[in-house]
């Protein structure tokens, strides 16, 4: 476990800490959540190449080397 400190407006933290946001479960689930939704935002935004390691038609070739199937 690690401890992290935040710095909030008062009324920003208070308005948190009234709805049960602060407490370190739901904060951890909060953050899962958001980490979960920009990942598939960014799959959504490169057309899925990454998932597929490819790269997309505009970024670089970062993919790694696939042998030919004879």
């Amino acid at each position: 476990m690690t401890t992290i400190e935040i710095n909030l407006p008062r009324d920003l933290a208070e308005e948190a800490d009234e709805m049960g946001l602060l407490k370190s479960q739901v904060v951890a689930e909060l953050l899962r959540d958001e980490i979960r939704r920009r990942t598939f935002s960014d799959l959504i935004q490169h057309g899925g190449y990454a998932a597929n390691g490819v790269a997309a038609p505009d970024e670089p070739d970062r993919a790694t080397p696939r042998r030919r199937k004879n």
